[in-house]
């Protein structure tokens, strides 16, 4: 996913073969960050990284390759991977005779990797131009017994059925709200029915981050889903305005994140505004608003209630990584309820959650009608 780790990992390791083989007909150019070999060839050293300004992996748009590897393919965005796919094949294949192709390596993980790869393995359904090959651990010779046995030794139940026991099917953590398979139906829910009440939920762009999130909703249904860079409030207030004109979505059934520069949309349009530190409504021993709609959402969507019908496999990506950490935050610790905090989110996955942040803000227009009732 990112040239500092292949420098740190990649590149050592290409170190200790070449001494093995005895292979000193190379250079590696560090600036320009390739690897050139003696007969011409040459191996270009990529960032994976997903980056919201360019969410469709443009800046790899005119490459031509040969081939390619995709190391620890777990980590690494479905859209780089489809976007690589079009650039192999592209340089000096026909005259050497050879097919594009690219290797993945990786250990188990529940993501594109999982619905792709693995489980139409199992089924047999695999597609005639790929291969599945299965590896274990103890099939590497050049392992120490030394790191086999820190395997086993491990206390981190899920990291030992991934990586010794090469457990694709791993169910590896308690505070998880929403398990793999609810995450995936959320993309297949066909049978959730439009109510014909509207709503939009919106994730505004604020420092550091240069994309609004907006969603249309019908019922529990997404109709329509906006991703747009933006800086500036007048522009997030047009989006929202023309989608709110569309659909006939009235103001309060409009809600925003009203933190940092969000609040001047909320004004801007007169809608609601959803301050995620918020105290919980119908006082619920959560920790705050935002635990409380992530909390409802994720029972939503486990329980089958919640359809965003889209075939986009870089957005099922994004999507299914963010709901992947919805989790509760010190699970073994009383006090009031809550969730992982964004940072911490941050950190596991190199960006802002800001799909689930659009998501988990339907939950707040189902909290409503109780509250009424409950005449707070």
């Amino acid at each position: 996913e990112e040239l500092k780790r292949i420098r740190q990992s990649t590149i050592i390791t290409w170190h200790k073969v070449c001494s093995k083989l005895k292979f000193k007909d190379f250079k590696i150019n560090g600036q320009d960050n390739f690897i050139e070999l003696g007969n011409g060839s040459r191996i270009d050293l990529l960032d994976l990284q997903y980056v919201p300004r360019d969410p469709l992996y443009e800046r790899f748009g005119s490459l031509e390759y040969t081939g390619g590897w995709i190391e620890e393919g777990g980590e690494v965005n479905f859209g780089a991977f489809d976007t690589l796919q079009t650039r192999v094949g592209r340089h000096m294949n026909d005259v050497f005779g050879l097919k594009p192709k690219i290797l993945v390596t990786c250990n188990p993980k529940k993501n594109w990797l999982y619905t792709e790869f693995y489980k139409p393995f199992r089924a047999g359904t695999l597609k005639a131009n790929i291969a599945f090959i299965q590896a274990f651990v103890q099939d590497n010779p050049y392992l120490t017994e030394d790191y086999i046995e820190n395997l086993k030794n491990t206390k981190d139940k899920a990291k030992k059925e991934r990586l010794l026991y090469g457990n694709w099917e791993y169910d590896d953590d308690p505070s998880q709200l929403i398990d793999f398979d609810s995450i995936q139906d959320y993309f297949k829910n066909e049978h959730v029915k439009k109510t014909g009440k509207k709503y939009i939920t919106a994730d505004i762009a604020r420092k550091g981050k240069d994309t609004t999130v907006v969603r249309v909703w019908d019922g529990l249904v997404v109709i329509e889903r906006v991703s747009k860079a933006v800086t500036l409030v007048p522009d997030s207030i047009k989006i929202i305005r023309e989608l709110a004109n569309k659909y006939g979505v009235s103001m309060s059934n409009t809600l925003v994140d009203e933190d940092g520069v969000g609040g001047g949309v909320v004004d801007g349009l007169g809608c609601k505004g959803f301050v995620n530190n918020a105290r919980p409504l119908l006082r619920e021993n959560y920790n705050n608003l935002k635990s409380q709609c992530s909390f409802m959402m994720a029972k939503l969507i486990v329980e089958k209630k919640v359809y965003e019908p889209t075939k986009d496999m870089q957005l099922i990506s994004i999507i299914t990584e963010e709901m992947e950490q919805v989790k509760q935050h010190n699970i073994d610790e009383d006090g009031k309820v809550a969730i992982v905090p964004k940072d911490k989110v941050k950190e596991m996955i190199g960006r802002s959650p800001d799909e689930w942040d659009s998501i988990m803000m339907r939950a707040f227009f189902e909290l409503q009608p109780a509250l009424y009732i409950s005449g707070m």
